[in-house]
């Protein structure tokens, strides 16, 4: 082995990241290893503006999920798993990326500082984070090889409730629906407040009910930025089929009406089950606008009390029409997240004006217009 300069591997390349930062305008923030920086074990510096001190040792990190054992892990993806544990007394789910040469640092960095900027009460938040270069040695073509492997570490607050995903079957969602609405509302509101970001607003291009995580109460929490790009740098994204829009199929360009289409899908999968979005699309918007209203007003009769009855009646047959609107087929047609909140909150007044009035349950303020249902079947026609 004298004399012989092994080749880079994997886990022993040069660290070099591009990191985008946000701030007023889009920054960028170079990571690299220089060859004195190679020779020892050190994290990396993020120099994010604001951290407050969220860099953790990676032996901490391997203390607190019991190094990374299979029965503290909690979740995995294409880019890392996800294990629990405790720090500082609290509950936290950590995400340790893979090595994936190129792709990693990537990822780390698109979803730390997306999260880094972020402060909203549906966004996951950030509980700090790990970028350690640490030496090892590897086995290479039969002969050990001692080089550089880099850690890369998000840890986040942790989601009790687990991802929406596991609470929709193919027919209907488990959830009462109080609990559903309260997904919506807030699922809404926090994309609202992802597009709304003054300078770089930031589209999620991945949203999912996998990435819809719930805590204790079940609060929505939108999760996994790490596809997500601010408006300025939208050329190259991935997503999951289902979820993104026609004009994304098309080759168009990606606007804040692409996570709008990925919300509707989700809505209706909340409403009419995983197979609800493949029937509404074999239903005029009418027959399927029927269908679900009455398969939640049979629900509700059987645990609400009349007074109730009415409110959420209002609540089911109001997001069902925007639901419907938001996976038009032209994306002109579809609400912004900015007026499907709005709606919601609209709703909200009404029903606070009909808890001091005496409303017919078919008065033409609480129906869901003809005219909207005329739109919705003219955005879904397909030539």
């Amino acid at each position: 082995m004298d004399g012989w300069d092994p080749p880079h591997l994997i886990f022993a390349a040069d660290v070099q990241a591009t990191w985008i930062h946000h701030r007023l305008a889009t920054e960028i923030l170079l990571i690299s290893s220089s060859p004195a920086s190679r020779r020892r074990s050190r994290p990396v510096s993020l120099l994010v503006e604001n951290n407050h001190n969220m860099d953790i040792n990676f032996q901490l990190i391997q203390t607190i999920t019991n190094n990374f054992a299979e029965d503290q892990k909690v979740g995995n993806g294409g880019f890392g798993d996800v294990y629990r544990a405790i720090y500082k007394g609290e509950e936290i789910a950590v995400k340790k990326f893979h090595p994936l040469h190129g792709l990693d640092d990537k990822q780390f960095a698109i979803e730390f500082c997306n999260l880094s900027k972020v402060c909203h009460q549906n966004v996951v938040r950030l509980i700090g984070y790990c970028y350690e270069s640490r030496h090892k040695y590897t086995e290479l073509k039969g002969e050990l090889v001692f080089g550089q492997t880099v850690e890369r570490v998000l840890c986040f607050e942790y989601m009790q409730g687990g991802s929406l995903d596991k609470h929709i079957n193919d027919e209907s969602c488990g959830l009462e629906w109080p609990t559903c609405y309260k997904i919506i509302k807030g699922t809404g509101e926090g994309l609202n407040y992802l597009h709304s970001l003054q300078g770089n607003p930031i589209f999620h291009l991945n949203l999912k009910p996998g990435n819809i995580l719930l805590d204790r109460s079940m609060t929505p929490k939108i999760a996994n930025l790490g596809v997500s790009r601010p408006v300025a740098s939208t050329d190259n994204h991935d997503g999951t089929l289902g979820f993104m829009p026609p004009e994304f199929v098309d080759g168009g360009d990606i606007s804040n009406k692409f996570d709008v289409f990925s919300l509707g899908v989700i809505m209706i999968k909340i409403l009419a089950g995983n197979n609800g979005y493949y029937r509404c699309s074999k239903m005029s918007p009418e027959q399927f606008f029927e269908l679900v209203t009455e398969n939640w007003t049979k629900r509700l009769q059987t645990m609400m009390s009349y007074a109730s009855l009415k409110e959420d009646i209002l609540r089911v047959r109001t997001c069902v029409e925007i639901a419907l609107r938001c996976v038009a087929m032209d994306q002109n047609k579809r609400p912004t997240v900015k007026e499907i909140v709005h709606e919601l909150e609209e709703v909200e007044a009404n029903i606070t004006i009909m808890s001091h009035l005496t409303v017919q349950t078919g008065s033409e303020r609480h129906q869901v217009s003809s005219q909207h249902l005329n739109d919705i079947r003219e955005n879904f026609s397909r030539e």
